[in-house]
Formats: C-alpha cells, sequence, structure tokens
C-alpha cells in the first residue's frame, strides 16, 4: 500500500512539474531556493519509480535484472536510498551492447514516429546509436533553454549562437541546434573557424556571440589574429571535456565569460553546468591546499576537477567504490531508460548543507556570495577506464594495443605504448602516442615511417570520434606519434613498477621534463 501510495503522488507531482517545466518563465519556479531537500527527495522517489517501470516493461532490463538475481519490485523497508543501491550497475559493454534497441526500449518496441536517433563510436570504436523520444528530447530542450536563458539575461546586446559542436550524427551538435532554435537567433557551423569569423565579420559588433564547442577548438579560435576580439562581444561554452583555469583565463583575453556543461551521449548532453558559483569554488580549490583536500580527491586522482551543478529531481548521481559515478536519469519519458549507468568518468557529488562549513573552515565564504541556485555539485576528474579525450573524442590505450597487436611485425616490435596528453605552454591541450620499442629491436627508418602512417590510419578506422576529431581540431593541436628506443624518452623508469602505465595526464612542467620527441604529426 504504501509502495501504491508513493508512485501514485510521484505521479501526480511529475505532472504539475511537466506542465511547470514546459515554458523557460515557469520552469524558473522549480528552481526557486529553499527546496533543495524536496527536489533531493523527490529524484529518489522517482528513480525507485523509473526503476521499477524499466523492470515492468523493457525485456532487455527484466532480463539483465534476472542475471543479476533481482526481482522488478524495490523492497523499500529500509528506505528507497537503500533500496536503489542494492540495483546492479549497467554500462555499455554489460547491457547497451548486449541487446539490441528495441529490446532496450519501452514495451520492446520503438515508436513509430518522433524518435532523433544519434551516435557515438567511444573508445570501443564501433558506433553505437542512441535513440531519444519526442517527451525525452522535450525535457532536454526544456533544460537547455533554461540554462541559456540565465546566460543570456544580463546581456546588454542580441544573443546569436554559434553552434561550433560536431555536426551530423554527433549527438551534442544536433541537440543543442534543436533545442535553441525557438528562444534565440542560431547559426551551426561545426568546428569550422572560417565560417564563424566569416559570420561574426558579416554580421558585425551589435550582437552578443555566444560560441559553443570543445575546448581546443575554442582555444585555437581565439588565438586566430585575423579578427580583433576586443571589437566584439562574445561568450564561450564549452563541452566534451573540461579545461584548466589557465586555458580558461586566456580565453577570458577575448570574452567576458567562460562557462562548461557535463554530459555524455550515453545519457543527455546537458547534466550538470559551471555556475559563476562553481567557477569560483574550483579556482579557490586551485588555489588553496587546504581547501582541495577537504573537498576533492586531487591528491589521489592527481587532477583538478571539474565542477558542476545539478538537479538531483532529473539525476540520481552516485559513486561506486572504485569511486565511478552512476546516473539515473528518473524521468519516466525515456524511450530507453538508463538505471545506475556507470559512464567510467570518476566524481562525486556533494550538497550545499555539507560544503558550506568547510568554506567557513577554510575561510572562503566570499565563494558563496557567488551562489544563485541551491543545487547540489559533482566535482569530475575525468576518466576512470584509462582513457584520454581529444577534441570530445575518447581514446583507448586498449585500441591502441589492438592496432599494435593486429600487425604481427609490429606486434613483435613493440613492447609496451602510452597515451600522453599535455597542455602545452599556450594553454593547448596536446595529445602524443608514445610506442615503446623492445631490447635490441632493428627496425629501420622507412619502416618506422610506415608504422607511423599506418597506426594513425587504423586508430580512425576503429574509432570514428577519433577520425572527427582530428579533423575538425586545429592543426596545432593534432597528435604526435613516436617510437623510443627501450628504456629512453617517457619510458626511461619503466620496470621500476610491478604494472605498465598506459595513461599519462601531465603538467607543463612534468612534459618539460622528459624528452618526447613530437616531431611526427598525426594528419587529417
Amino acid at each position: 500500500m504504501k509502495r501504491i501510495l508513493l508512485f501514485a503522488f510521484i505521479a501526480v507531482q511529475d505532472a504539475v512539474v511537466w506542465a511547470l517545466a514546459r515554458r523557460v518563465s515557469t520552469h524558473k519556479i522549480l528552481l526557486a531556493p529553499g527546496i533543495e531537500p524536496l527536489r533531493w527527495r523527490l529524484g529518489r522517489w522517482r528513480a525507485a519509480r523509473t526503476f521499477q517501470l524499466a523492470a515492468r516493461r523493457v525485456p532487455a532490463y527484466r532480463a539483465f535484472l534476472a542475471e543479476h538475481g533481482v526481482g522488478g519490485v524495490l523492497d523499500l523497508t529500509d528506505g528507497v536510498a537503500k533500496a536503489l543501491e542494492r540495483v546492479p550497475e549497467m554500462d555499455k559493454a554489460s547491457y547497451i551492447k548486449r541487446w539490441s534497441v528495441p529490446q532496450r526500449s519501452l514495451g520492446g518496441r520503438l515508436p513509430r514516429r518522433g524518435v532523433v536517433v544519434d551516435e557515438s563510436s567511444g573508445s570501443s570504436g564501433i558506433p553505437t546509436s542512441w535513440v531519444r523520444g519526442p517527451d525525452e528530447r522535450l525535457a532536454t530542450r526544456m533544460l537547455l533553454q533554461v540554462g541559456f536563458s540565465r546566460t543570456a539575461k544580463d546581456l546588454t546586446k542580441q544573443p546569436f549562437v554559434l553552434n561550433a559542436f560536431s555536426l551530423g550524427a554527433w549527438a551534442t551538435g544536433m541537440n543543442v541546434t534543436s533545442s535553441l532554435t525557438e528562444i534565440t537567433m542560431i547559426k551551426s557551423v561545426g568546428p569550422d573557424r572560417e565560417k564563424i569569423i566569416a559570420t561574426i565579420t558579416e554580421f558585425g559588433p551589435g550582437f552578443t556571440y555566444i560560441i559553443m564547442g570543445y575546448p581546443p577548438f575554442l582555444k585555437a579560435l581565439f588565438d586566430d589574429d585575423r579578427i580583433d576580439w576586443a571589437s566584439y562581444d562574445v561568450v564561450a561554452a564549452f563541452g566534451g571535456e573540461g579545461i584548466s583555469e589557465g586555458m580558461r583565463g586566456r580565453i577570458l583575453e577575448h570574452t567576458h565569460r567562460v562557462f562548461g556543461s557535463y554530459g555524455a551521449s550515453d545519457l543527455e548532453i546537458n547534466i550538470a553546468l559551471e555556475t559563476d558559483f562553481t567557477i569560483a569554488l574550483r579556482q579557490a580549490v586551485d588555489a588553496d591546499p587546504a581547501l582541495a583536500a577537504a573537498l576533492t580527491k586531487k591528491g589521489e586522482y592527481g587532477t583538478l576537477p571539474m565542477i558542476f551543478q545539478f538537479n538531483p529531481y532529473d539525476y540520481l548521481i552516485e559513486t561506486n567504490e572504485l569511486g565511478e559515478l552512476l546516473v539515473t536519469i528518473t524521468r519516466k519519458q525515456n524511450i530507453n531508460p538508463r538505471i545506475r549507468y556507470n559512464i567510467h568518468d570518476r566524481g562525486h557529488v556533494m550538497r550545499l548543507r555539507d560544503l558550506r562549513p568547510i568554506l567557513r573552515r577554510t575561510g572562503h565564504t566570499d565563494v558563496e556570495r557567488e551562489r544563485f541556485l541551491d543545487l547540489p555539485l559533482l566535482f569530475l576528474y575525468g576518466r576512470s577506464d584509462m582513457s584520454i579525450d581529444y577534441n570530445g573524442a575518447v581514446l583507448a590505450p586498449d585500441t591502441l594495443r589492438d592496432v599494435i597487436n593486429a600487425d604481427a611485425s609490429l606486434a613483435d616490435a613493440v613492447e609496451s605504448h602510452r597515451l600522453i596528453a599535455f597542455e602545452d605552454a599556450a594553454g593547448d591541450r596536446q595529445l602524443h602516442l608514445a610506442l615503446q620499442l623492445v631490447a635490441g629491436a632493428d627496425a629501420g627508418v622507412e619502416q618506422l615511417a610506415a608504422w607511423r602512417g599506418s597506426i594513425p590510419d587504423s586508430l580512425r578506422e576503429l574509432n570514428g570520434d577519433f577520425r572527427n576529431a582530428i579533423r575538425t581540431a586545429p592543426a596545432h593541436t593534432w597528435p604526435t606519434i613516436a617510437f623510443y628506443a627501450h628504456r629512453t624518452g617517457p619510458f626511461v623508469g619503466d620496470g621500476a613498477k610491478l604494472k605498465n602505465e598506459y595513461v599519462w595526464q601531465l603538467t607543463s612542467g612534468e612534459r618539460d621534463a622528459l624528452e618526447l620527441d613530437l616531431g611526427h604529426v598525426v594528419e587529417p
């Protein structure tokens, strides 16, 4: 009886919220301060409702639960939060790749109309299609419009969005255009500097240009001296990967605001947003080791986290024992439900009630004055599955391993490999493919040159996102590839540890201390 009453209440409030959320003006009511505990609790109840809906109506999910010995009815004896913790987590390998799209859909079939399909290939190399029904796309559109309205409300000029995300089948570019068209002026140019410069020059300084794209592209765009950026009013919005505060500072030399969002094709493109508050908090964390130790796992993961705010009413975000995020989209409208989905990003959540005492204790009460939303924080440290983000694409060391092993002569000559990411002196993100030759390898100059050409070709063939990322990246950020003699260069210390290290995220100082051969560029 308790369960019936709970889900009946959820259904009623869902209808009320859905009605309010359909307009930007009334959606803002749902983000009013002072009701964070209610959002938090309702989000968990909605996640429980969505779990039981999926368990009842999605054939693949029923089979998935049966494999884990879990029934389709939650035991709410010790509360909703504890009940959800007993639900098995899923990911692309354990769930998405094992069942067809219709089997993963409500009712075991796709609607005949109103469905949009976008695509990602990620680190697996095999494209994955993601289906989004009309209600899901409406929800995404409403969230993007609310976020955009907050960005545009302080502008003194008419906003003009230039969508520089990759277009075509990729999720972000397509969804940004479809979501913002009805509330602003927008041109979808893709990651094309020539078109952006031509557009700004043609339309002139009478607009505020909100340029959206991947961080490396934005950095290269604002470094382009063919346009006098000081003559124009510009806001930069990024997604696909994080940025350093150094890169933010460089972009701010040409814009008056730089902010990012967090999302994924596997889930949704706009799960969490940077705000003035989270940017101020991140900069304080970067400057104060005591605050970093109290709030983050910077010491454990070796990287400054991106910090976002998210709505717990729409997304239940948990952290598993490995430090990976588990995301449940709580809306019942999604035709392909994802319950405790592991995106393989490291991160954790903190509520504002837990943050405030730490800010007071460490002398950072000024940071909280930037807050205008009482939404919880998401700390994001990057990929947990040993992969590298490059211009919006995900490249895993296993993909490079597979390329090496596919060529017998190459496999015989290479002992180990490593993906090395770093930020150069100009603030640009760089990717270096490093391969260590076996001791006594006698590969000649011509053979090494041939491999330097064939390896990137194979990577592009296996990973469509990586192919597109190189094609759309600025030339000075194209990846580099090099072979190193045994125990030289970045491999000089190998052998001291039991396990090989396949991914390095280096600071500029660490990069300078290594003898990296960056002379061989991977071109589109």
